[in-house]
């Protein structure tokens, strides 16, 4: 059984998350920096639809949950799963029948179930958006059936956090369909939050389903040319009025809403009223998406300070290359060569250095693919892979270098539809780096030593590779015409020059 002796060898983690709208399983590949999804599953039991009517969870909902419960500690014993973490929220912990609930989970699965409180579950669902995007600084903001939790990031800490009972599912059974008493209620409940002004100013980090949702639909309703959700970023306004509409229409008369399920369809005005309103109240530049919250946080607490401050990008672009590529340990030496190309903004941009370093990485990622397509692959691997710490026009410009590298023209139609994710200068130095990567690949023939003992220099007009002449030979007419390219694209011309210096250092 493969399945069986992999999971033997990467120790599979489990997350159970026992949320008011849904019960979700997600095993992930162990207990990493990016630990990455192996198998993911969900069902919609709605445990939280009846507590703010009730205060209990309904009979219906909990056989349900309980049914999904019996199913997913089944899939566990078949993945060889090593742990698995239960934990439940909102709606177990605010339910009159919550305690009775977590007993029968254990008499009937053996699930030994941790009910969170509202903070707690705030910490680890910020602490799951910065173990995705690390630079993230405003408000989290994590929506689920019944509770909001919100906490406040900045330099990579959480430092502040609360929940309110504001999920859909509550303030539905508490005011219906009087959506005009929901925004007055929302109004007062953010107004009496004293810290929240702190982050006035700053992006809304988007957690949880019904946002999500809603970020999908509004992707789909502009076209847009790079449907990732992780990292989809909106002004204010622009999602202010998007959630205003939707939050006016019938649950089964929202555009592309055939896509979704239909009890989220159902929740999907209230939650639009909730996200409108939190918005306008802080002020956000930016609503942006994470799609790590609760259950990536809860990983990450767990590791070490050195893993916790590893790059998630980086590391993920590392594995990848390890698996992939040719010359994964060139990388370092490539970054390192292509240097004196960039100007000093560039070289001191920690932003710039990550891609750069990402493109050195991932510039061999393609070399199995058939020759007339490896440039489509290698950007198909960078738009639509499953990345974190990166953003659409990150990717995008990454994209553009890895064209070039495989030497594509920059009008092609699988790269021409991102475009305008950036400005021209983004384009051109990105094609820059992709160029020099090509001319790097050809002038080493895939070893370093070529690439160790020769340079770039820059000057007004010329761009020089200079080259040993004991290495004269590698330098051909192959090789002169890749540096033209480049030079091209920097808006100088190209030589080869044999400097006294290098042949002192190749023979040292």
């Amino acid at each position: 059984m493969p399945f069986d002796r992999q999971s033997e060898q990467k120790g599979y983690l489990a997350v159970i998350d026992i949320g008011s709208n849904s019960v979700r399983l997600v095993v992930f590949s162990g207990r990493t920096r990016v630990p990455s999804p192996v198998f993911n599953e969900k069902l919609m039991c709605g445990l939280g639809a009846d507590v703010g009517r009730t205060g209990k969870m309904g009979a219906d909902a909990i056989e349900m949950a309980l049914s999904t419960l019996r199913r997913f500690k089944s899939l566990c014993e078949q993945m060889q799963v090593r742990e698995i973490r239960i934990v439940a929220t909102a709606a177990v912990r605010d339910a009159k029948n919550g305690d009775k609930f977590v007993s029968r989970v254990k008499q009937e699965t053996g699930f030994d179930i941790q009910v969170i409180d509202g903070e707690e579950e705030g910490r680890l669902s910020a602490l799951g958006v910065l173990s995705g995007q690390p630079d993230a600084r405003g408000l989290v903001g994590d929506l689920g059936g019944g509770s909001l939790e919100l906490a406040r990031v900045c330099d990579g800490q959480v430092t502040n956090t609360l929940s309110l009972p504001l999920g859909p599912l509550r303030l539905i059974s508490k005011f219906g369909d009087k959506h005009r008493h929901i925004r007055r209620y929302l109004q007062d409940q953010f107004r009496s939050i004293d810290w929240l002004s702190k982050t006035n100013g700053e992006n809304l980090y988007m957690v949880g389903g019904s946002w999500r949702n809603i970020a999908k639909l509004m992707m789909r309703e502009k076209s847009n040319p790079l449907p990732i959700l992780h990292g989809y970023a909106c002004r204010r306004g622009e999602l202010v009025n998007y959630c205003k509409r939707l939050s006016h229409l019938d649950p089964s008369n929202i555009p592309f809403g055939g896509s979704l399920p239909q009890k989220r369809l159902q929740v999907m005005p209230v939650a639009a009223i909730i996200l409108q309103e939190l918005l306008s109240v802080i002020q956000a530049k930016n609503g942006v998406l994470s799609s790590y919250g609760l259950r990536e946080g809860l990983i990450f607490d767990t590791l070490a300070a050195d893993e916790r401050r590893e790059d998630p990008f980086l590391y993920s672009c590392r594995v990848l290359a390890d698996e992939r590529c040719r010359f994964a340990e060139h990388a370092d030496v490539i970054y390192h060569w292509t240097r004196p190309l960039f100007k000093p903004s560039a070289q001191r941009s920690p932003k710039r250095q990550q891609m750069h370093m990402a493109i050195c990485l991932l510039g061999d990622i393609a070399w199995r693919g058939h020759p007339d397509f490896r440039a489509e692959k290698a950007v198909e691997s960078i738009l639509h892979g499953n990345f974190v710490g990166i953003t659409h026009t990150e990717r995008a410009y990454i994209a553009v270098a890895l064209n070039q590298a495989y030497g594509a023209p920059i009008d092609a139609p699988h790269i021409a539809h991102i475009l305008t994710f950036l400005k021209i200068n983004d384009i051109i130095e990105a094609r820059m780096m992709g160029a020099a990567l090509r001319l790097a690949q050809r002038l080493s023939g895939g070893t370093v030593s070529g690439l160790m003992v020769s340079r770039l220099r820059v000057t007004k007009t010329k761009l020089w590779l200079g080259v040993p002449s004991s290495y004269r030979d590698i330098a051909n007419e192959v090789v002169d015409k890749r540096l033209a390219q480049l030079a091209q694209l920097m808006g100088r011309t190209s030589s080869i020059e044999f400097p006294s210096d290098l042949d002192e250092t190749s023979v040292g």
